[in-house]
């Protein structure tokens, strides 16, 4: 498979754990949303990290994993605060915080 196909089915399966990991915490557990909404992206971002690394891009430069991890760490937070933002408005106007999240 090319690289860009590759990617895509990987964002694909992360989007997918982020929403069902959201989803399993908010519907199932009864954990508040905001904090489920930053667990899911936890769960998402690291399989993305790692699958992308290892997957997509063929675990490439190994010995900068460190800083690549931090890097993506760091984005993964602003978008995490972000996502964080958009849902909490969204939750004001929409009564699943399941849609909620999807549309944030």
């Amino acid at each position: 498979m090319r690289a860009a196909t590759l990617y895509i089915l990987v964002q694909v399966i992360a989007y997918g754990l982020d929403i069902g990991t959201f989803a399993l915490l908010v519907e199932r557990l009864g954990t508040a949303p905001l904090p489920a909404n930053i667990c899911a992206k936890a769960v998402a971002g690291c399989f993305a990290f790692f699958t992308h690394r290892h997957v997509t891009f063929g675990g490439a430069a190994e010995a900068g994993v460190a800083g690549q991890a931090v890097r993506y760490i760091l984005l993964l937070v602003a978008n995490s605060v972000a996502s964080s933002a958009l849902l909490a408005l969204f939750l004001h106007a929409l009564p699943s915080p399941v849609i909620a999240k999807i549309l944030a």
